[in-house]
């Protein structure tokens, strides 16, 4: 297990490390390709020249548009080599919603697969942005898709450039064939730890989604206090992730998480039950983490309950898995116990964002209040009502401060300013802290409904209605009323 020092450096260093100390052991693999820790050294160290020979300069932006694929990995990782910004995008966005993403970020080179630029035809003609293809893509809707000839052919409608590079097929650069090659340049491999490598767009949930800055710093920090010093990930560790790869959690826990000490990763296309239960069940897996959110273990956890009277209740049937590792929102009440009872592994709820990177991390062999989602992390102080002159401990609306904040929004110091005060976060999550420094989310400070100055928590109403006889799920929200200002109104869907 690493120290501190030894995972809190620039990538470029972890990579050449653990390509001496790990050479030819799989570190990503996904349904078609994998790559080994002194592939992934050497290959990432020829597409950071390449994209400079492209013309990518310091700080300009990379997007990654890609699915779970060994490629996304190698590409993002690839950028920061480059000294660029790299930006992943979720494949499956709108076109609108695309245009605008990449409008906002600047975005000077595009790597994507072919399958996209099938579908999306007007990408590789776009004004003054650079395509890089790799093939295929789509890898889990069967059949074969078309070659980067085949999508240039149809941009420019000719079919190639005649006397370019071999790389380069009708303005759309050959992922592989640049992944494979020696570049006229080396890797500029200077990216510092304080400046700016990621710019990951939020999920849109508390609004328009922002793109939020994050260093390399911010992202390591965490990874050596919770992943390490509190999960105990090391590189004996191997991950399933069934997870899209342009989530912040994701870029955390395995994308970073795996490549800073030397742990391989299994990547699955989509999540699905039978897929999931098909890897952790093979008879040569050696799975010990596996990563999801509510939502996903909701459905493990139905599945393996259907079975139980067919089974001798092996649970989910992977002797190796240490832990479910679960982020994103907050499971139900109760959820936790019934998770870790069917399905006989330890159910590991920690809390984060974008913005603020992990915040807390459960051990798998540590006892956690119901509703609490681990214990914070060392180097991350929390307080309630405010930043600065906030409380330790108590009940209200969470600040976090800590070596995992973001740099700011980008383009937006308006929306910066309204939430980063003197190094502090405003996450507009509530939350209580207790005097161990446990924590347990309560719901948004939006939420919130004040019935006659009182204030009534959703989260907490919603949890008795769904303890009544028949009734399977329930939602409060509040509605005005004249003379309590407002009143809780529950929403129940019955039991079938």
């Amino acid at each position: 297990m690493g120290t501190h020092a030894d995972i809190v450096k620039p990538l470029p260093e972890l990579l050449g490390q653990h390509a001496r100390l790990f050479g030819d052991k799989v570190c990503f693999e996904d349904r078609l390709t994998q790559v080994t820790y002194r592939e992934l050294e050497r290959r990432t160290a020829r597409l950071a020249g390449h994209l400079a020979g492209l013309g990518v300069e310091r700080g300009d932006r990379v997007a990654v548009l890609l699915g779970n694929r060994v490629e996304t990995v190698e590409s993002l990782l690839a950028v920061t080599r480059a000294s660029a910004v790299g930006v992943p995008l979720d494949p499956g966005v709108s076109e609108q919603e695309l245009t605008r993403l990449l409008d906002d970020s600047g975005a000077r080179v595009l790597v994507t697969d072919v399958a996209c630029l099938t579908r999306r035809r007007t990408l590789a003609s776009r004004p003054g942005l650079t395509v890089v293809a790799a093939e295929g893509g789509d890898e889990d809707a069967g059949g074969k898709s078309p070659s980067c000839a085949v999508v240039a052919e149809s941009a420019d409608g000719a079919g190639g450039t005649g006397g370019g590079p071999a790389a380069v097929v009708g303005g759309v650069s050959r992922y592989e064939e640049l992944a494979a090659t020696e570049p006229r340049t080396p890797a500029r491999d200077d990216l510092a730890l304080d400046d700016v490598a990621w710019l990951l767009y939020t999920s849109g949930s508390s609004g328009e989604p922002k793109g939020v800055l994050s260093t390399q710093r911010n992202r390591l920090a965490p990874i050596a206090t919770g992943l390490v010093g509190i999960l105990g990930l090391s590189e004996q560790d191997r991950v399933l992730r069934p997870l899209p790869l342009h989530h912040a959690m994701s870029q955390v826990v395995c994308l970073l998480g795996v490549t800073a000490v030397g742990a391989s990763a299994m990547l699955l296309p989509r999540f699905s039950v039978a897929e999931v239960l098909g890897e952790l069940r093979r008879a040569d897996a050696s799975f010990t983490l596996l990563g999801g959110v509510p939502t996903t273990y909701s459905a493990l956890l139905d599945a393996v309950r259907g079975e139980e009277s067919g089974r001798d209740g092996g649970g989910l049937g992977a002797p190796a898995l240490r832990g479910c590792v679960s982020a994103g929102a907050a499971a139900g009440p109760g959820f936790r116990e019934s998770f870790e009872a069917i399905c006989r592994v330890p159910y590991l709820e920690h809390y984060g964002s974008t913005e603020a990177g992990p915040v807390t991390m459960p051990a798998p062999d540590e006892a956690t209040a119901s509703g609490a989602c681990g214990r914070v992390l060392p180097d991350v102080r929390v307080r309630v009502g405010g930043g600065p002159d906030g409380r330790d401990t108590g009940e209200g609306e969470l600040w976090v401060n800590g070596p995992g904040i973001m740099a700011g929004y980008h383009n937006r110091p308006e929306a910066t300013a309204q939430v980063l005060r003197d190094g502090w976060f405003r996450t507009g999550d509530l939350a209580r802290i207790d005097a161990a420094r446990g924590l347990a989310v309560t719901g948004r400070a939006s939420d919130l409904i004040i019935r006659g100055g009182a204030n009534i928590h959703p989260a907490e109403v919603e949890a008795v209605l769904r303890q009544l006889p028949g009734v399977a799920d329930a939602a409060v929200a509040g509605r005005p009323h004249p003379v309590f200002g407002e009143v809780p109104v529950g929403y129940l869907v019955a039991e079938p």
